[in-house]
């Protein structure tokens, strides 16, 4: 099988990918197993349609085979989220890789149910890194190549064990590529998919564009020049790790809502159920009774919006009278607009809220739609992207 473009964002709590335009995600949840294990999960064949929620694979990783549960298969295992409560490093993580290459098997299963060919064939692939962890490195350009060099070349192998689709695969990639999580996403608000140019782009040509890149663990913020121009160097990126999204969610667990929710994957998930008609009312499975957290959620959500907007508001020093424009992207940002939205109201006025914050359209997706445009342009050789915004590429 031979893909022509690849690209994903691999996020703590969500992993998304593009493979030649076909968009899809899973839980970023990992667990691994024995090989025991591995053969006796399933019962049965699995539906086509329901192979991505059931990925069992074996991956070759540093000689040795290991299995593993990926997605939502794994989703409700004990230890499958550790890592989205502490600072992941993407550039060592094998869970990292381990969805990469999971993501490969199902891809090849879904489009070739009957196997015909073992070998995979990447013409280019991409990834993306926050900022925290860039700034762990002399310079952002050796994190990025770190990232990209795990994705190039004879990449490894995978074993996909799902039962009707087993297949045994060896990925080969020619061009890989890492580039910054948020700053990315600039490319989506100037361009669509198709690489035409967007009307909504032309706001930002007068001002300087602070991206807030809100997901489950950081809070990327770049300042861009105006035009949605590339930031001028490490000083214009800046993130917070010390309050982020999953953390605040898992002291609010901790201290008010353990005795019903186990976890916090099944708090993040009743809250994303629950967050657009703010009523968050928890129905036991069991028993039926109905417990209201309304009051609790609402308020400890309110006071994480207060928490990312002053942030992003004192992230940079802005020249007085100087334009500006805040974008809300990332995974969280849709399910935070309405609260992060009544506080700058609140705090600072509608009329700042309507003219100097934005939140685009699948603002979730805006970090892949920037990648899959960044793709497409090399792919069809248009050079919409100039030549240096091109960084961090790296050849088989």
């Amino acid at each position: 099988m031979n893909l022509r473009r690849f690209v994903s964002d691999l996020g703590n709590s969500t992993s998304q990918f593009m493979i030649d335009g076909h968009y899809f995600e899973m839980p970023s949840s990992c667990t691994e197993i024995s090989r025991a294990e591995a053969e006796s999960v399933f019962a049965g064949n699995i539906d086509q349609e329901d192979i991505i929620n059931n990925l069992v694979v074996r991956v070759r990783y540093e000689d040795q085979d290991r299995y593993f549960k990926v997605g939502s298969i794994a989703a409700r295992d004990a230890f499958a989220d550790d890592h989205i409560q502490q600072l992941h490093d993407k550039t060592e993580s094998i869970k990292t890789f381990v969805n990469w290459m999971a993501a490969v098997a199902f891809y090849h299963a879904y489009k070739s149910p009957d196997p015909q060919e073992d070998e995979v064939s990447i013409q280019y692939c991409s990834t993306l890194l926050p900022v925290w962890l860039l700034k762990r490195a002399p310079k952002f350009k050796m994190m990025l190549d770190k990232m990209a060099s795990r994705f190039i070349g004879d990449v490894g192998e995978v074993e996909l064990l799902t039962p009707g689709y087993e297949r045994v695969l060896h990925i080969h990639s020619k061009e890989s590529e890492c580039r910054i999580e948020g700053e990315t996403g600039r490319f989506a608000l100037s361009r669509g998919l198709d690489l035409r140019p967007l009307e909504s782009a032309s706001q930002f040509n007068d001002c300087i564009v602070i991206m807030n890149d809100l997901g489950g663990q950081t809070h990327d913020m770049s300042k861009l020049k105006p035009g949605l121009k590339r930031p001028g160097g490490s000083h214009d990126f800046a993130s917070n790790t010390d309050q982020t999204y999953l953390q605040h969610l898992e002291n609010l667990r901790k201290t008010k809502l353990m005795t019903h929710f186990s976890n916090l994957r099944s708090l993040e998930k009743f809250i994303e159920k629950n967050i657009h008609q703010k009523k968050y009312v928890f129905i036991s499975s069991t028993t039926g009774q109905q417990t209201d957290f309304t009051e609790i959620i609402d308020h400890s959500l309110s006071q994480f919006a207060r928490i990312v907007v002053e942030n992003s508001l004192h992230a940079f020093s802005l020249s007085s009278g100087q334009a500006v424009k805040f974008v809300w992207i990332g995974g969280v940002a849709p399910l935070l607009k309405d609260y992060i939205s009544a506080y700058i109201a609140d705090q600072y006025g509608e009329q700042i809220l309507k003219e100097n914050h934005v939140f685009p359209e699948n603002a979730r997706l805006l970090n892949i739609y920037g990648l899959e445009i960044i793709a497409k342009d090399r792919d069809e050789s248009l050079e919409v992207i100039p030549n240096d915004e091109k960084t961090g590429s790296i050849h088989a």
